[in-house]
């Protein structure tokens, strides 16, 4: 029994959020959506198998930039841009179905950081500006990236301590800002053509699109835990850019929204890889030998791989009501319900690889910790994943901050 609660307990005390409209019973989930998960999966098994992952690993570059153009081609990168920049429009489940098939395939290269840039700048530049660079970035002719974290490690969307100041005119292209500061971990930055990146000017905080071929930018690559997840410092010393660089309607709660969106498309991508690893691991179980018989057919190896679906599972269904709800009617705000269950859809599905990859090495044997085994890249994307954006610890400390009242 739970007792009920206590009125004169703030602690116990209900919250009260903004609940969004009634999200449907299949997630909003139709056959168009089933068509463009299905055929994402077969292009991704047919152009990214692991043996490409390994050779891409190794590669200068990090990812096929010709399997990238064709994916633009297929519309993947302009997903959701305006038709009238050069996109498909559609919703935020049609992108998270196909994450899901790219985590599937531990696809390296720049769609997500490009997806999010895109969604930076559509929600928060002017006219100008969105038809400046989403086209561009709709057609995959130019690869963007979002600046999410800094020196000090806060995933939080107020852990920015880069400045923004006034420059005065020196140049002739009228007054603009000077840039300080430094942006760590910035996905694909060294291939990227545009960073947006968020600036403190004053007391408030502003978004910026800079084009990485801006005067006095540094690029400075970094070492990976995800040698298919590339990352890069970017460092602003008195950089200058012209005021047409910041986003006119980029405000801290329009960089708070992009947080949210990241965390549900973040975990569509993670829950993909889950559940491959997932099955990585049973077609091993089923194939393996030992006393004449599958070593799936032992409880030590099946009750495992049970626990890891049930996980799988319960990611599955945090992950679609999160992109439903940013798909409701108060998407646009991110209202409190909409950041709660995108937080518990990062937590589950960060949690959900975690547990995947590390049973799947385990339930490899020996072969499990080689080169040769293909379950350690799952485990090194649980570990970039988990650093990203916030891992599970990090999600359930602010939901319970939200459940207790504080």
């Amino acid at each position: 029994m739970t007792a009920p609660p206590s009125t004169s307990n703030p602690v116990s005390a209900p919250v009260s959020v903004e609940v969004p409209a009634k999200i449907p019973d299949d997630f909003g989930f139709t056959d168009d959506h089933a068509l463009l998960r299905d055929t994402a999966r077969r292009m991704m098994v047919d152009r990214c198998p692991l043996s490409e992952v390994r050779r891409l690993a190794g590669d200068p570059v990090g990812f096929d930039p010709d399997l990238y153009r064709e994916l633009a081609e297929l519309g993947w990168t302009g997903l959701l841009i305006d038709e009238k920049y050069g996109g498909a429009g559609l919703d935020t489940l049609s992108m998270a179905l196909i994450l899901e098939q790219t985590g599937r395939a531990l696809l390296p290269g720049p769609l997500w950081s490009t997806i999010m840039a895109a969604l930076a700048i559509d929600s928060a530049g002017s006219e100008e500006q969105k038809q400046r660079f989403l086209p561009a970035l709709a057609r995959g002719e130019a690869i963007g990236a979002l600046a999410w974290s800094e020196p000090g490690g806060s995933w939080q969307p107020d852990g920015v301590n880069a400045t923004a100041g006034k420059s005065p005119d020196s140049d002739g292209d009228g007054a603009g800002y000077l840039l300080d500061g430094v942006k760590t971990h910035v996905l694909w930055a060294d291939r990227a053509d545009v960073v947006v990146a968020p600036f403190v000017i004053g007391d408030e905080l502003s978004l910026f699109a800079i084009e990485t071929a801006t005067t006095g930018l540094a690029i400075e690559s970094e070492n990976s835990v995800d040698p298919t997840r590339r990352t890069a410092r970017v460092v602003f010393d008195r950089v200058r850019v012209p005021e047409k660089a910041r986003l006119s309607a980029g405000h801290a709660g329009s960089w708070r929204a992009l947080h949210v969106r990241g965390y549900a498309l973040l975990a569509a991508e993670t829950l993909g890889a889950a559940d491959a690893i997932l099955a990585l691991t049973r077609d091993y179980a089923c194939e393996r030998i030992q006393f004449n018989r599958p070593i799936g057919a032992f409880q030590a190896v099946k009750h495992p791989l049970v626990n890891v679906l049930i996980a799988v599972e319960r990611a599955r269904s945090l992950v679609a009501g999160a992109v439903a709800g940013l798909d409701g009617p108060s998407g646009a705000e991110i209202s409190p319900a909409v950041e709660i269950s995108a937080r518990m859809a990062k937590a589950q599905a960060t949690e959900a690889l975690n547990f995947a990859a590390d049973r799947g090495i385990q339930l490899h044997g020996g072969f499990g910790f080689t080169w040769d085994c293909d379950a350690h890249w799952f485990f090194k994307r649980a570990l970039w994943s988990a650093a990203t954006l916030g891992d599970a610890i990090h999600h359930r400390r602010h939901l319970a901050a939200y459940l207790l009242g504080r």
